[in-house]
């Protein structure tokens, strides 16, 4: 009897105590909510190593924080992570979750294979820590660390007297480089000391850009799985004083004054121009190998867009998504895209068109135009007389004569995008009929 006693004694005591445990993550994978990654960036100016330092804790001084934001949902058991930039929620598509016996710990990948980079990590204690890979650049790779339960994206100083970013700036890159100089347009929204916004260039926009201002200062970045742009600057008498860090090592100085009015960037319809009067003319191989010519029979009487594109490029692929919905609305239109990539290898750039292509679930033909370089671009393609960017979008009516050209593409993050949109649509439609 008493040894009954003293085995409901202990399940009671058993019992209370377990019931008291709190699981802090009882998912199978990444815990829902918010999380904060930062890549951490080199200094490609970082001093010589200081005497007695070893080398970790050299990298630990000579690195700078890009700060990016996650979301994890889970809908009916299934994980989605987003990229989050500003208002934009990009879905991470390629996501392998699995645990890894010989060190005890869960392996994560986060797969862009649209852009041909990832993110291999592993996590534990909800923390997320690996690298970030590129690649198409040989052992170009990025330290990453990304910490659950953080909404913030840079830290949130409090400062009283915040000066005004908000509106339309006259930006100068590489201005102390006039060999490298390039304009463009800032457009910054604030709210307190909230500041999201883009940079608009002649040849595309650097996206959704999200940040804060604090004083005289501004720090933005984006992360979207190819780009990793920081920016940060102070102002002094209207004038900002920038300094723009991309990726691993590259940095440039910027400076910007508040916009009069006047328009400082190229029209983009004006600046690639067909050579004489020759009509677009290729022929080259699609993800099967095949050859592909605009002369084909399928594109006989058709109204045609040639959208010259990279899978790298992030403007691209904002291109190519608008496409889509042009083909939708417009079906009657032939799109053929023509991609320059950053493999010399014809078998490796085909691969990467066709997950290019899979991903991005595209209903036209992509063609391998050769490497991503603009003098050979140019040269592939006779009947221009210059590429200036990726993309470029080219209109061609029923005989194959170039009706349009439009150089780079200004998206859904910048203002010019909806009367783009509108213009695009009517030309569109002039030719449709």
């Amino acid at each position: 009897m008493k040894l009954s006693q003293s085995i409901l004694s202990l399940l009671l005591i058993i019992t209370c105590f377990t019931s008291c445990i709190q699981v802090n993550n009882p998912y199978t994978k990444l815990p829902p909510g918010q999380w904060r990654g930062i890549l951490k960036i080199t200094d490609p100016d970082a001093a010589p190593p200081t005497p007695g330092l070893s080398e970790a804790d050299q990298k630990i001084i000579d690195y700078f924080e890009l700060p990016f934001n996650l979301e994890v949902e889970y809908v009916d058991e299934k994980m989605n992570v987003y990229l989050v930039n500003g208002k934009e929620r990009i879905p991470v598509d390629n996501i392998h979750f699995e645990r890894d016996n010989t060190s005890a710990k869960d392996t994560l990948l986060f797969g862009f294979p649209e852009f041909d980079t990832r993110i291999n990590a592993f996590y534990e204690e909800n923390f997320i820590e690996g690298t970030w890979h590129v690649d198409y650049k040989n052992g170009y790779s990025i330290p990453v660390l990304i910490q659950y339960g953080q909404a913030h994206r840079f830290i949130d100083y409090t400062v009283d007297d915040t000066y005004n970013f908000d509106g339309k700036w006259d930006v100068t890159f590489e201005f102390d480089n006039p060999e490298e100089a390039y304009p463009a347009t800032g457009e910054f929204k604030q709210d307190g000391n909230k500041l999201s916004g883009t940079f608009l260039t002649e040849t595309g926009d650097y996206r959704y850009l999200d940040g804060n201002a604090y004083g005289d200062k501004l720090r933005l970045s984006v992360f979207d799985g190819a780009h990793a742009f920081l920016f940060s600057g102070s102002v002094a008498n209207d004038t900002i004083y920038g300094e723009f860090r991309s990726g691993k090592h590259y940095k440039s100085n910027w400076i910007a004054t508040r916009n009069t009015g006047k328009q400082i960037l190229k029209d983009p319809y004006n600046m690639t121009q067909v050579v004489g009067n020759k009509p677009a003319n290729f022929s080259l191989k699609n993800t099967k190998s095949e050859v592909v010519s605009i002369s084909d029979k399928i594109y006989n009487d058709k109204i045609k867009i040639i959208n010259i594109i990279g899978t790298w490029c992030p403007n691209c692929k904002d291109e190519v998504a608008y496409l889509k919905q042009i083909k939708k609305d417009y079906p009657q239109l032939e799109i053929i895209s023509i991609a320059y990539e950053r493999y010399r290898e014809e078998s490796e750039a085909l691969d990467l068109l066709k997950r290019y292509k899979s991903t991005m679930d595209i209903p036209w033909p992509i063609l391998h135009g050769g490497y991503a370089d603009k003098k050979e671009t140019s040269e592939s393609l006779d009947f221009l007389d210059k590429i200036y960017s990726y993309p470029t979008m080219i209109l061609v009516d029923k005989d194959n004569s170039v009706i349009d050209i439009h150089t780079g593409f200004n998206g859904p993050a910048t203002s010019k995008f909806k009367a783009f949109d509108e213009e695009f649509r009517k030309k569109i439609e002039t030719k449709l009929r």
